[in-house]
């Protein structure tokens, strides 16, 4: 395949947890374990992102990179034996998911029980009211997004249960050894994964990558209909 160069002028990035890499960024040099942008850039063994904070990061790719495309979905589609992938905010007793994918059989595997993630974007944040004044409106400027710290869970839906503000899901880690409780509050995003090819990566594509050591892509989600979370 022929290089592929973005030669459209700039292009918008995603935000659903991009501001979490600027805030605990790595060191100067380092690849971070996940980023998240716009393609730029597609070459036949590697493709090139550019994050919101304006960093530009080229990814090898190759046999041990896996693509999937990232859907829209609800909280209402949530289903009892469903494998899901939930970032998660609170204590282990009180788990609020964050943001939640449901993933389908063939992505399963290696998927680690719970373990640290990114700070992302809070649904359940309210945001304070500020002191008003007469005069002309001049600028408005957006409130700043308040982040989160989170952990990621996977597991299967062992039951779930509605409510009028929220979904309570009980989840079970794959191995059996341990069932919690989480709650999915109506405007965290929900998407599903569908496993996809190469063929889903285009120029200006939002994804969010986990990147193997050695600057390889190891899992590009590519958005369709909707921006990637997590």
């Amino acid at each position: 395949m022929a290089r592929t160069q973005d030669r459209v002028g700039p292009v918008l990035l995603f935000t659903a947890g991009a501001a979490a890499l600027i805030a605990t960024g790595p060191a100067f040099g380092e690849t971070p374990a996940r980023v998240r942008g716009t393609i730029t850039v597609v070459d036949d063994d590697s493709i090139t992102l550019k994050e919101q904070d304006g960093r530009v990061i080229t990814l090898k790719t190759g046999a041990y990179t896996t693509y999937a495309d990232v859907v829209p979905s609800s909280v209402e589609e949530i289903k009892v034996n469903d494998f899901v992938g939930a970032a998660v905010k609170g204590a282990s007793s009180a788990l609020v998911a964050v943001e939640l994918a449901i993933i389908p059989d063939n992505m399963r595997a290696g998927r680690i029980s719970f373990y640290g993630w990114d700070p992302l974007p809070d649904p359940t944040a309210v945001q304070t009211a500020r002191d008003t004044t007469n005069g002309l409106v001049s600028n408005v400027s957006p409130a700043p997004t308040k982040l989160t710290k989170t952990n990621m869970t996977n597991g299967v839906v062992s039951a779930e249960a509605g409510g009028e503000s929220a979904r309570a899901l009980t989840i079970t880690y794959a191995d059996g050894s341990k069932s919690f409780r989480m709650t999915v509050p109506p405007n965290a995003p929900v998407v599903r994964y569908m496993l996809s090819d190469r063929s889903a990566v285009a120029i200006g594509s939002a994804v969010m990558i986990k990147t193997n050591p050695g600057d390889q892509a190891g899992l590009v989600t590519i958005g369709k209909g909707v921006k990637p979370p997590m």
